[in-house]
């Protein structure tokens, strides 16, 4: 019987090596020594501060209750993005505008408004495709966005509300989908916390020497003090830099540059905006690429991600400061230099590549720290023994690979529809190349053929595809054949549902701000 894995040797801190100690520490206990050594020079990215709903899924697993993180976390609800000028403006309108809300997806008990198509049509037809057919028609009753239409939670964005009632309110809770916007920093400072007292070994050091065994593989790292820290499983946590799984292990990185023009951002902390404290990302499309603004509880994080090809950082950082005005903090921006695309393997030999030194599309959506927690999910799914089977390590890769080029294409169709050409930057996403397999997708998209959910891994489901597609103007040219047959009764049903919740959750949930201030003046005990 092979030995099993005794020791691991995180190399990077931040949210990626801190939320990487403490998930494998819950998973593994004591069974497994886990070190992560960090160093005090190293500056962290922050730019993850926004993320999606499966965060809840995974901070529950580690057993953090939203009364004690939030707090310590300056953390405030996210319920959707709000995209604003990513295309130009329809006739008689100022501005282009429009949400990708967190949806409620249908499973068993169903949400009210999918119960007609499961109990009349079964779980395959969605009002997804009741919408395409409705607005193909050209019904004006219908609303313009899948976004709108699909759910509530737009309309509630747009009143700032919370995602949920106050506790003890007996007010009705939607049960609706929502993730976190937090600082990054703080984050990593309560996973360290967290790990730490459950017997992670903590050692801050810089890393000198990295050495390999005969086999080629990490055998141990060597700290400026002498220290030399060996271990079965090696977790490259160093970001961008790719310590051990670039620099050491020489794996090649495979660049979506490409398709992605986007390489570059400036982020700075500014005060609220005038709306309060909104329960959405807002991603503005400016001339050289977007800002995005991330409300907080005490603050807002703000930055600017855009293309060194058409701009430079002097100038963006000019831009970011116009756009926030009075808002912005008079303290140095942090001007960060990424570098888009995935690693050829994420997993070599005993290294394991986890965060920004694994793969990255660029901020748009969140999807970073979403990736963190897929990566130490397959992880634990496909934990090795010392013997290092190369079955799991290529099952691993294969996973990620798919992964991470289903993002890719997410993230390059919110560029590839737009319409603008005012700037040097528009034009060239407007005549940039799209991945084929982007295009084969939106072949079929036009023609509502949308992989079901549940049939493969995807971060996004059907109802956000809808979403970004019918906010972005999406050319559908016809529904499906199948509801073209149906009845649209229940569809209209639905519809009426839905106009109900936004009456009956507009008066019951609270406002976003009076909600967090439960949670941090510490009177929301069972919040969670």
């Amino acid at each position: 019987m092979a030995r099993p894995v005794q020791k691991i040797v995180i190399v990077g801190g931040g949210t990626a090596g801190w939320l990487s100690a403490a998930y494998l520490n819950r998973a593994f206990g004591s069974k497994v020594e886990i070190t992560l050594v960090e160093s005090a020079r190293i500056g962290r990215i922050g730019v993850g501060e926004a993320t999606v709903p499966t965060l809840r899924t995974t901070l529950a697993f580690l057993g953090m209750k939203e009364e004690d993180w939030m707090p310590r976390t300056n953390a405030s609800f996210k319920s959707a993005v709000r995209f604003n000028d990513w295309r130009n403006p329809h006739p008689g309108t100022d501005r282009h505008t429009y949400y990708h809300p967190f949806f409620t997806v249908p499973e068993p008990p169903v949400p009210s408004y999918e119960r007609p198509f499961h109990k009349r049509f079964g779980r395959g037809v969605s009002l997804a495709h009741f919408w395409t057919k409705l607005r193909l028609a050209g019904d004006s009753r219908v609303r313009e966005t899948f976004g709108d239409a699909g759910m509530a939670l737009q309309h509630l964005c747009e009143l700032n509300k919370a995602p949920k009632p106050l506790p003890g309110s007996g007010a009705p809770d939607p049960g609706f989908r929502y993730a976190y916007h937090f600082d990054a920093a703080l984050m990593a400072e309560y996973l360290r916390d967290l790990a730490t007292e459950r017997g992670v070994r903590h050692v801050v050091a810089d890393v000198t020497r990295v050495t390999r065994d005969g086999r080629g593989h990490i055998d141990k790292v060597i700290t400026e003090t002498g220290a030399e820290l060996t271990g079965d499983l090696f977790l490259d946590c160093s970001g961008f830099r790719g310590l051990l799984i670039n620099q050491t292990l020489e794996e090649p990185f495979i660049s979506a540059q490409d398709w992605l023009l986007c390489d570059s951002a400036i982020a700075l902390p500014a005060d609220h905006h005038p709306d309060g404290i909104r329960p959405y990302t807002v991603a503005n499309a400016r001339p050289n690429g977007w800002i995005w603004e991330i409300p907080l509880f005490h603050r807002e994080g703000t930055g600017y991600v855009y293309s060194s090809r058409t701009t430079t950082p002097d100038r963006a950082e000019q831009d970011l400061r116009d756009f926030l005005g009075p808002r912005a903090h008079d303290v140095p921006g942090n001007h960060i230099r990424m570098r888009v695309g995935h690693n050829r393997r994420s997993w070599v030999d005993n290294c394991i590549a986890i965060g920004l030194s694994s793969c990255f599309v660029e901020p748009l959506e969140s999807t970073t720290i979403a990736l963190i927690e897929y990566q130490l999910a397959l992880l634990v799914l496909h934990f090795p023994d010392a013997e290092l089977d190369e079955r799991r390590q290529a099952r691993y890769n294969e996973l990620m690979v798919n992964a991470f080029e289903d993002l890719r294409d997410f993230i390059v169709m919110h560029y590839a529809l737009t319409d603008r050409t005012d700037t040097e930057f528009w034009r060239a996403v407007r005549e940039n190349p799209i991945p084929d397999s982007l295009a084969e997708k939106l072949t079929e998209y036009a023609e509502s053929v949308i992989i079901p959910d549940g049939s493969q891994l995807r971060l996004f489901e059907t109802r956000s595809l809808w979403a970004i597609l019918s906010g972005m103007d999406f050319p559908f040219t016809k529904a499906p054949p199948s509801v073209e047959l149906m009845s649209d009764d229940a569809a209209w049903q639905a519809f009426e549902q839905i106009d109900k919740e936004r009456e009956i959750y507009a008066a019951a949930l609270p406002d976003n701000r009076t909600y967090l201030k439960t949670i941090h003046d510490g009177r929301a005990d069972s919040a969670h």
